[in-house]
């Protein structure tokens, strides 16, 4: 398993792009040995332990999904997962916002030269100033970085 860094959103990424310039970003690393496809990464992290507690708490919401809705995202098959609607999709990210759109999940794919893949997970929130926001992120610096480490 590769070591979770956060770093800076990468420019000209969907994630980069998306919002205002004062909305709220994140982006965290991690490399992994071998080639792995955005469809791979896809499945992989919102059918991973780490995100199941989330998917129990969408499901009591009525928002829930499984495994195949998270194939058939993986695959560009669907438009929607979940909470989230796909904003844009390229062949190495996919943008998607929360169905209220105060929030954004990004995941992206980079092959390194050699062998290896550089797998980012980022997020966006709109209005970063709102005092529960501001207090929520913690916890969300944290879960981000879990969720990566639990596709490796």
């Amino acid at each position: 398993m590769g070591k979770v860094q956060q770093t800076d959103v990468p420019e000209g990424s969907l994630l980069a792009e998306f919002g205002v310039d004062s909305d709220y970003r994140d982006c965290f690393v991690v490399k992994v040995p071998g080639a792995v496809t955005l469809a791979e990464f896809i499945e992989r992290f919102y059918c991973s332990m780490a995100f199941r507690p989330e998917r129990i708490v969408l499901g009591l919401i009525g928002r829930g999904a499984n495994n195949e809705d998270a194939a058939k995202l993986a695959r560009g098959e669907v438009e929607k997962f979940a909470a989230w609607d796909v904003v844009e999709r390229s062949s190495t990210e996919i943008l998607l916002r929360d169905f209220q759109g105060a929030t954004a999940s990004w995941l992206s794919v980079e092959p390194m030269s050699g062998s290896g893949t550089r797998l980012r997970f980022g997020s966006w929130v709109g209005k970063p100033d709102r005092l529960v926001v501001r207090a929520f992120m913690p916890f969300h610096r944290w879960y981000s970085r879990v969720l990566i480490g639990a596709v490796t």
